[in-house]
């Protein structure tokens, strides 16, 4: 046991290894902050500062309420730390993770990641932010800097083989990757693995320096992505086409006489393959893929192409849009009456600005203006 400390401090407690004997053999006593004490006074430390219960002004023979947002902001975390996360996981109410500007060094989010998704837990909005460095050597290292694309590239990729590793294999409803500075190839490839994914509802990637070029990955994802609700693209740089491409690929699309034509022969197609498959599935024998098809509705006579209609929230503050993103928006909300959008205050023209503002127009309280 190290000589006790008064303070939580990031290297004796990152020195010292705690034996998973440890955790097998120790009965908890169901009370949180007494079980968490045990380990850190085999240490000789303090705990950690993500363990302290916020403050709550309540009646003081009542018990204070369970924690239920583990957060570590502006600090790092140790292996030892993690370790006993985990174990007290499984017996909290504990669903929301935080992990804020922390210096991370590789090994450690390397068991973060792995304990996410192997170790029992109920966790189910992970948020990973501010966080474009890796402490590598005991350095500081920015995911922008020269070393990180070449002595240490194999670090940096480490870290997104993690993040991607995460998205695909996870439970987690909300992802908020904040600040992380990912860029444009890190986010085509997340935006790839969200087109199978059938849990994350919201998701942020604001500021992290994506520009038009991943644009066309986003499109794509949302004709495929089924369960999207809220998405934050903000402080990134993009533009007033993309504004343009995202129209087309949400909500209600009118068609065409032909094109009605062509989605009704291949959805025979798509019938003929699944009666198909009953009959291979019944003889054990490979079913075919069934390829996939948009739904399409009727209304009035008119026949539209439904695309993501569970998509309601987008955030495009402090992207450097124009006034001529106008009419775009304008054919979003049609498209997508229960759609809600975020852009900067100093964007529009009076004139458009105020056709939102309007209380009497069909488009008032779809849109919010960021100061």
């Amino acid at each position: 046991m190290l000589k006790s400390r008064k303070f939580w401090a990031y290297e004796p407690c990152q020195a010292f290894e705690i034996k998973d004997e440890l955790f097998e053999n120790y009965k908890m006593k169901g009370k949180f902050n007494e079980d968490v004490q045990y380990f850190y006074d085999i240490i000789g430390i303090a705990p950690h500062p993500c363990f302290k219960l916020k403050q709550y002004k309540l009646d003081p023979q009542k018990e204070p309420p369970e924690l239920q947002s583990l957060e570590v902001i502006n600090s790092k975390i140790d292996i030892n730390t993690l370790k006993i996360i985990f174990y007290m996981l499984p017996n909290t109410k504990i669903y929301n993770m935080k992990f804020i500007s922390n210096d991370w060094d590789i090994n450690n989010f390397e068991y973060l990641i792995n304990s996410l998704l192997e170790k029992p837990n109920n966790i189910y909005y992970f948020s990973f932010e501010w966080n474009d460095k890796l402490n590598i050597n005991g350095i500081n290292i920015s995911i922008n800097s020269e070393e990180a694309k070449t002595d240490y590239n194999e670090y940096f990729t480490r870290e997104k083989n993690l993040l991607y590793k995460l998205i695909k294999n996870s439970k987690l409803e909300g992802l908020c990757l904040r600040g992380d500075l990912l860029g444009d190839d890190a986010a085509i490839h997340i935006f790839e693995l969200l087109e199978k994914n059938n849990t994350i509802k919201t998701l942020s990637l604001y500021n992290n320096n994506l520009t038009p070029k991943c644009f066309p990955a986003f499109c794509h994802m949302l004709l495929y992505n089924r369960k999207l609700e809220d998405i934050n693209l903000g402080k990134n740089f993009f533009d007033d086409e993309c504004i343009n491409k995202l129209k087309e690929n949400l909500g209600k699309i009118l068609m065409s006489p032909e094109e009605v034509v062509d989605y009704n022969k291949k959805a025979k197609e798509r019938d003929a393959i699944i009666k198909a498959n009953v009959k291979l599935k019944q003889q054990k024998k490979p079913e075919n893929e069934v390829p996939f098809l948009f739904e399409m509705m009727t209304i009035q006579d008119q026949n539209y192409l439904v695309k993501n209609k569970d998509l309601k929230i987008i955030n495009f503050m402090l992207n450097p849009l124009t006034d001529k993103c106008y009419e775009s928006i304008i054919n979003i909300f049609d498209n997508c009456p229960e759609m809600f959008i975020t852009i900067d205050n100093n964007i529009l023209s009076e004139e458009h600005k105020n056709a939102f503002l309007d209380k009497k127009s069909k488009y008032f309280d779809r849109i919010y203006f960021s100061k």
